[in-house]
């Protein structure tokens, strides 16, 4: 009988290490193969081979110091960005338009309110994205279930909304850029316009799904018709008021973004410009909802705390491109990875630049962390194969934001999915036909760019 009751332990599956120690292993692998590796060097877009210099394992703990100091400039943009960006978030402000705006559109019907709602959950992730938005699938989940739909339907709406602006915010190419050394923020302009459109292919094919599941419900990805057994007990949905200051923290909101990079680009100002405009608009948002200056304060400094392990990990990572510059084998393992590369046309090549980092971001999700690690990288395979670094950023960024919409490692899609209700393998199933759509768009818009030499001025 005891033994009965004895609980069996669990297996145990593989669990991703944790970033800090995925970085930490990297940097001592970096180290070592500064003792294998050819040393190497692009002098005038020519690799040539140079005295080896290995980096030792106590200047390797040194270069940790080192890369956060050199990464002070974009770690001072983003804890002001988390902490501007906490305090209007946390107003709610922009949470109740976007409920407002669907209760009044819930007896439109499918035609129309899967688009509106997938369209209005794309730009809420492309301009306030992060693993906070899994708290906005619930939403999709409801008006899947008001609308007799399936699952993947509510989750299609709400987390692949909110993924897919993400992929393609106009904003998220600042890290990316500092490092290739490219004015920040330029290009936003045609960001903006692939994020629409980005937004409206992705409306018309959940729809599509949608209003196939409405004609037979066997037709769904789900693989049974076990889901409708809760569509019955869906909750009723409540309505939201919208009021004139919601609107006005929303318009602010929108427009800061905008503002700061136009400030940025005509008057050269700069980094300092994000600080000094986000975070005016952050406490005027909050005093425009009635937030005592304790309250600000307090949703400010949450918002930086947020941001701050993330600032960490940056120069964590900067410390492991100075072991493979330091140590000589940065170019070496660029000129590698080019190579099978180097027949392409810049086109295509953009295309495979882009194509490894998709396939690095299923594992590696943490954009912040990739970006760090690997723009150094990407920097000089771009510069040997005659490419902008504007295009060579925008096929990082390509790469990077698409694979979060697969990615078992993300908390963001998995406790999405989980919210849902969506097996893994369905929502997998379900969404490599919409993740390759999105990347042969991605791409033949890259292949133009990379083409035409596009600068982003």
């Amino acid at each position: 009988m005891a033994a009965q009751a004895q609980a069996k332990p669990k297996k145990s599956g593989f669990k991703v290490p944790h970033m800090l120690f995925l970085l930490f292993g990297m940097m001592v692998l970096m180290t070592a193969l500064t003792y294998v590796l050819p040393a190497g060097e692009f002098v005038d877009g020519v690799y040539t081979r140079v005295e080896q210099n290995p980096v030792n394992p106590g200047q390797m703990l040194m270069y940790i110091y080192t890369g956060l100091v050199n990464s002070a400039t974009v770690i001072a943009v983003l804890l002001a960005s988390g902490g501007a960006i906490g305090v209007t978030m946390g107003t709610g402000a922009l949470d109740r338009v976007i409920d407002g705006c669907v209760y009044k559109l819930r007896d439109k019907g499918i035609s129309v309110l899967v688009p509106i709602m997938f369209l209005l959950m794309a730009l809420l992730g492309a301009f306030g994205g992060g693993d906070s938005l899994i708290a906005v699938v619930p939403i999709g989940v409801m008006f899947a279930q008001k609308l007799r739909l399936d699952p993947i339907s509510g989750a299609s709406i709400s987390l692949l909304g909110t993924l897919t602006g993400f992929a393609c915010r106009p904003g998220g190419s600042y890290t990316a850029q500092s490092i290739m050394g490219i004015t920040l923020y330029s290009g936003y302009n045609l960001r903006l316009v692939f994020l629409l459109v980005t937004a409206v292919v992705g409306a018309l094919y959940v729809t599509w799904y949608a209003k196939r599941i409405e004609k037979d419900p066997s037709k769904s990805a789900m693989g049974d018709l076990s889901w409708q057994a809760d569509l019955n007990s869906s909750l009723e949905m409540e309505e939201k008021h919208i009021t004139g200051r919601d609107l006005l923290i929303t318009a602010l909101f929108i427009a800061q973004f905008p503002v700061a990079i136009t400030l940025n680009l005509s008057l050269g100002l700069g980094n300092a410009v994000m600080p000094a405009v986000l975070i005016p608009v952050a406490i005027l948002c909050g005093l425009i909802n009635g937030l005592k200056t304790d309250q600000i304060g307090k949703l400010f400094e949450k918002g930086v705390a947020n941001m701050g392990f993330i600032a960490f990990i940056i120069g964590f990572a900067g410390a492991i491109s100075l072991i493979m510059q330091e140590g000589k084998i940065l170019d070496t393992i660029a000129y590698y990875a080019c190579m099978p590369l180097e027949s392409l046309s810049k086109g295509f090549a953009a295309i495979g630049i882009s194509a490894v980092v998709w396939v690095l971001d299923i594992f590696v999700p943490s954009a912040s962390a990739k970006v760090a690690a690997m723009m150094p990288l990407i920097k000089p395979i771009a510069t040997h194969l005659g490419l902008e670094g504007q295009v060579a950023v925008q096929a990082f960024l390509i790469g990077d934001g698409f694979g979060n919409i697969i990615s078992p490692f993300l908390g963001w899609t998995m406790g999405g999915l989980a919210v849902a209700k969506v097996p893994y393998n369905k929502w997998l199933k379900w969404c490599l036909p919409y993740l390759a759509l999105m990347l042969a768009l991605h791409w033949a818009l890259l292949y133009y760019l990379a083409t035409i030499g596009w600068t982003g001025m």
